[in-house]
């Protein structure tokens, strides 16, 4: 078999985005701004706190209860958009109400196994090491089970180490979207200031209150532009990983070959 290239998965998944993107993109970013900001939000009460954090855990409790409740949101936004695109690459229309259709058991395996990472996540962050390991677990995750997998407590997280059998081209994505999300946050982070500084020109403005709070020493800035980041790149990196685990499986299976022969002979009629 051959391996798998990173640079293939990346324009398919380029196309394949592009394919669904009205409406699912749009779909998927309303389900996961509100968790991003609730996300940004959070951890910037924490740095303001500090140690004086526990002292507030009520109030800490309620705002992690409701990033919990938006957290499950997003969840199924990721697997219609992912469903979405499988449909895509099938062969199959992914228009109408079909990505909507969610089977049960694939999705609470796939909730199942997303609180799982989020919990080595929570437990490990403060390594910073983990971070692309558990973004990367948590997305094969969402490539695979909207498409189609029993429920059980050993056999999902299973199905998600088989899946991640290819380090080559899984490394060289987790490089490829890193650098994308370095990317996309130095732009939005100059979109803020081109803006500050075209509010300066208008007669009469006052951007003194803006400046600081778009300040480059503002923790809480900087996490929302590292929120509005994630979301911009979000698509492209679930979709790279559909592509991934459709390509994995198809070549496996002889299915690629199948679809191949059905593409030439609709470019034959």
């Amino acid at each position: 078999m051959t391996r798998l290239s990173v640079g293939e998965i990346v324009d398919d998944a380029g196309d394949l985005a592009s394919a669904v993107a009205l409406p699912w993109i749009g779909l998927l970013w309303l389900t996961a701004i509100p968790l991003r900001l609730g996300q940004a939000h959070f951890v910037a009460r924490l740095v303001e706190l500090g140690p004086e954090a526990r002292e507030y855990g009520d109030d800490l409790g309620a705002l992690a209860f409701g990033i919990a409740v938006l957290f499950l949101l997003s969840l199924w936004g990721r697997a219609v958009f992912v469903r979405s695109c499988a449909l895509r690459l099938r062969g199959l229309a992914a228009t109408g109400r079909a990505p909507l259709h969610l089977p049960p058991g694939p999705f609470l395996s796939y909730v199942y196994v997303a609180l799982l990472i989020e919990l080595v996540f929570l437990v490990t962050s403060f390594t910073l090491v983990m971070v692309p390991f558990c973004a990367l677990v948590a997305g094969l995750a969402a490539a695979i089970f909207p498409q189609g997998e029993p429920v059980g407590l050993v056999r999902p997280v299973v199905r998600v180490a088989r899946q991640g059998s290819q380090a080559l081209p899984l490394t060289g994505l987790v490089a490829v979207f890193a650098s994308a999300l370095v990317l996309a946050a130095v732009n939005l982070y100059f979109v803020f200031q081109l803006g500050l500084w075209l509010a300066g020109g208008v007669a009469g403005a006052d951007t003194t209150r803006w400046a600081g709070l778009l300040a480059g020493s503002n923790p809480r800035f900087l996490l929302v532009v590292l929120a509005g980041a994630s979301v911009v790149v979000e698509p492209f990196w679930l979709a790279a990983l559909v592509v991934y685990v459709h390509k994995l499986e198809a070549r496996s299976t002889g299915e690629d070959l199948r679809l191949w022969f059905g593409r030439l002979r609709s470019g034959e009629a």
